[in-house]
This record gives structure tokens, sequence and C-alpha cells, in this order.
């Protein structure tokens, strides 16, 4: 804590050092070729400290970094063979903190050396190196690449690597309108995508503000996530953007498009910069419509801050119920007659039901992600053993149900069962929703008092499990009690009022 207050103390007191410094730069540069495209990130600091403080500690600020000494390297080296000491003895740059590059002497190309780092085991192994770095990789782990020249403004992903050139934002004193300031996934789908351009490329000639797909950039294929599984990730470049692309969250935003009581509730779960606005207590506008995002890379991670793993908004266990709950008080229940909305946090805790005793189920200590996340898809879909029978592929159910009496296909039919089970007792309630509703509707006092509190409750503890969308995988002992309960009720309504 006191090495980051004097840190801070020290950047505090450069500030106006650089800001003084950076006036002298600016106010000389009578035109923009005085300047270059690129800055660099020191340049933000002068006015966004605390963000380049933040930014600073992430791995984006370090995916590139120079070695001048052998402290500078990841682990001693001491301990690695003489071949792999051989190797890191040639290190000019670390690259994301486990690859090595060097000049190599026939091309002179910053290329791969034949050495890794394992943060896991915490030493040197073996690497197949060789290739050529400056064709494969630098656009995506430097800032102002220019691959004319083969050189960059900055190592690392700095301020510019998303919010554009800053040049014409420093000669313009600040203004916001020379600077890209956007929560547009495609910012992040830049180099989280795994394609390629036609001449082999692996990153793209976009800048943040631009269209991604209007570059030519070549997309991993995803197969519609309703009909085919996605390729396997160990086997093709496939990142975080394609499948997201293909996901809920990337039309959220469009749900609500023609909703005109849609409300502050709706978007900040719906729109990224809503959500952002949300968490840090800001008043939302008036004007929901300025809204374009949806759930995008920025929603959920913070791009200048790593408190969290993965630089995740809050830790992961918080970070997906902050939306997906149906506002009902820990330990309480809905009001009967209203209608559940998305209350997947209360249906895994098992709590949330009119009259049905908290119920903690099998799954009930699981986070969102446990699930909705194997193999890291952002797709956020579930793989059913099924998709996967034939291959080494993991499927959601055996990553954690890995005892020697649990296989896939034990695994399949117990889904089978709680979402058939579940399923069907849903669809039998709806039918007898659609047949008490036309009665009432008809003859308003058809039932006494008590029985349509009943009714009431029952008709919103079903929407309560169908709202969940799981069909009892979430928490099929709670669900399967709501249901009984619910039946039992329409039975005995139907029966009171003849039909």
């Amino acid at each position: 804590m006191k090495r980051k207050a004097l840190r801070l103390g020290i950047v505090s007191a450069l500030v106006l050092l650089i800001a003084l410094t950076a006036g002298v730069v600016v106010s000389s540069a009578k035109v923009k070729g005085e300047l270059p495209e690129y800055l660099g990130s020191k340049a933000c600091l002068g006015c966004h400290v605390d963000k380049f403080e933040n930014w600073e500690e992430t791995g984006h600020a370090h995916m590139l970094t120079q070695v001048f000494k052998q402290s500078d390297l990841p682990g001693d080296i001491d301990t690695a063979s003489e071949e792999i000491q051989a190797e890191l003895n040639k290190a000019q740059w670390i690259v994301a903190g486990q690859r090595f590059l060097a000049r190599d002497p026939k091309t002179g190309a910053l290329s791969y050396l034949n050495v890794q780092w394992d943060s896991a085991k915490g030493e040197y192994v073996a690497y197949k190196g060789g290739s050529n770095w400056e064709t494969g990789c630098a656009g995506c782990h430097t800032t102002g690449w220019d691959k004319t020249e083969a050189v960059f403004t900055e190592p690392g992903i700095g301020c510019e690597s998303c919010h554009g050139p800053g040049r014409d934002h420093v000669l313009g004193k600040g203004d916001i309108s020379k600077i890209v300031a956007t929560d547009d996934a495609q910012t992040c789908g830049a180099c989280h995508t795994g394609g390629a351009m036609p001449n082999g490329e692996r990153w793209s000639d976009y800048k943040p503000g631009d269209d991604l797909h209007a570059t030519g950039f070549l997309f991993p294929e995803v197969p519609d996530p309703h009909e085919a599984l996605y390729p396997d990730p160990s086997k093709v470049k496939m990142r975080q953007y394609p499948l997201w692309e293909q996901s809920a969250h990337a039309t959220a935003v469009l749900t609500l498009a023609g909703n005109d009581h849609a409300s502050d509730r709706c978007y900040s779960c719906h729109a990224a910069e809503a959500f952002q606005n949300q968490l840090a207590g800001k008043t939302a506008p008036a004007d929901h419509k300025q809204y374009e995002d949806a759930i995008t890379c920025s929603a959920c991670h913070d791009p200048h801050n790593s408190t969290n793993p993965g630089q995740l908004r809050m830790p992961e266990e918080q970070l997906c119920i902050t939306c997906h709950n149906g506002s009902i008080p820990e330990g309480g229940s809905l009001k009967p007659g209203s209608a559940a909305h998305h209350p997947m946090k209360e249906m895994l805790e098992g709590y949330g039901a009119i009259n049905i005793a908290p119920t903690e189920g099998a799954h009930s200590g699981l986070t969102c992600t446990d699930c909705h996340m194997t193999e890291g898809n952002h797709l956020m879909r579930v793989i059913k053993p099924s998709e996967v029978a034939d291959t080494a592929r993991k499927d959601t159910c055996t990553s954690c149900h890995t005892h020697a009496d649990s296989s896939k296909e034990s695994r399949e039919v117990y889904l089978e069962m709680w979402q058939e089970a579940i399923g069907r007792r849903i669809e039998q309630v709806k039918g007898d929703v659609a047949v008490i509703d036309a009665v009432l509707k008809a003859s308003p006092s058809a039932l006494s008092a008590d029985l349509k509190a009943k009714y009431d409750a029952a008709k919103t503890n079903m929407t309560f499990v169908d709202a969940d969308a799981s069909k009892g995988v979430h928490n099929f002992e709670y669900a399967i009690k709501i249901m009984a309960e619910s039946q039992k009720t329409m039975a005995e309504v139907r029966k009171a009022l003849g039909k």
C-alpha cells in the first residue's frame, strides 16, 4: 500500500512537468506534420493520471516488454538447461510475459526464440520458435505499429490502441471529438478475434471508430449456436469476439428497440454504457435511445483496471447476477399476480417462489461461468454431453462431474430427465392458465377470494420457473417443488370452475 501511495505521489509530482513539457511541444507544433500521429500513453498521463495509473498495472500495458538485463526475465535462468539458457541470452523482448523475441540474423526481423516461460510450473520450457513476430503478431502487441517501416510507437497495448491516435486530441487541447471513447466491441475485436487479412497478417488496418468488418478481415467461422457446436478452440484460432458476436449479449440493446416503456433498469442490463453508469451510480439520461452498444466487452471488462481476474468489473460470481436476477429481495418472494423476469440468481440459490420453502439444489454453489463458459466460450453456451460424445472436447457437465461412475451418457440422461419433467409441467400449467383466465375474463367473480389468491400465486410461481429458462437445471429440487404445487393448485381451481 505504501509503495502504491509513494508511486502515485511521484507520478502526481511529475504531472505538472509533463503537462508543461507537452504544452511546449504542442504550442510549437503549428501543423500536424510536426507531431507524429501516435504519441504514446505518457502523453495521456498529464490529464488522465488515474486511468494511466490503473492501466499500467494491466496485462495490456505489459504485452511487450524490453529485456535490458537478465533480471528482467520472468524467472531465474540458472535452473534451465544449457540450450534454453543460450536462447534466453539472446532475448531482446518478452511477449505477454511468456515468449521471447530476438532479431533474426538473416532477415533482421524480430522472431520468436525456442523457449517459453511456463508460469504454472514456474520454469522455462522448450518452444518451437522461428516464426516472424512482425508479420504474425506485432499489430496487436504494440501501439502505432507501422508495418511498412516495421516500427512501433509504444510496446504493448497503450491508450491509443483503443482510443485511436492522440495527435489531434492533443493539438485540440483535449477536444473530445478528436479522440475515440466507445463501448463498441469492434475495438476489442480487432485483436480478440483469431482471424487474418487475406495476405496472412493476423491483424487488420482497423482504427478505433472504424468498421472492422469493412477492412477485409477474414473472421473465423462460427456456426449458428442454436444449430451446431462452435469449432474446437484448441485447434482453431478462435478468440472471444466472433463467439460474442453470435451471443444474445451482442443484440441485447436491440431487444428494447421500439419499446416505449423500457426503463432505466432495462437499459442498465441491455446497454454497456447504461450498465457502467449504474455501477458508477450515475443518473441515466432522459433519452434512452442514445444507447447504441449492447452488452459489449467493456460492459463486463474494465479496460483500465485489473483488480479482478480477466479485468472484470467485479468478481465473476457477482457480475452475471447483477443483471440475471429477478429483483427479489434476499430470502423474499414474488408478489402474487406478478410475472417473474429473468430470476436466474434466485432459482440457482433456491428462493423467490411464493409459499415454497427455500431449497438449495446440487448446482446452488456454482457460479454462472462454471457452466456457461466451458472452454472459455463467449457464446455463454452450455455444451451438452451429447454434442461432444465422440470427441475429446469438454462438455459442461463432465467438466465438474469427473468421478468414475459419471459418464457423458449418464449426465445427458440427467439433463433430459430434468428438462423434460419441468418443461412438461410448465406447458401443462400454461394450458390450465389459458382455460382459467378465459373463464375469469367472462366471469371475474367466479372464484372465491382465497382460491383466487392461491391461483395468482401458482400462476406467478409458474412464470418464475419458466423465466429462469433452465427447465430445472439450475435447481431441479426447487423447480420440481414449485411446479408440483402449481399443478395441484391449478387442478383445484379447474375443479371449482367445473373445467
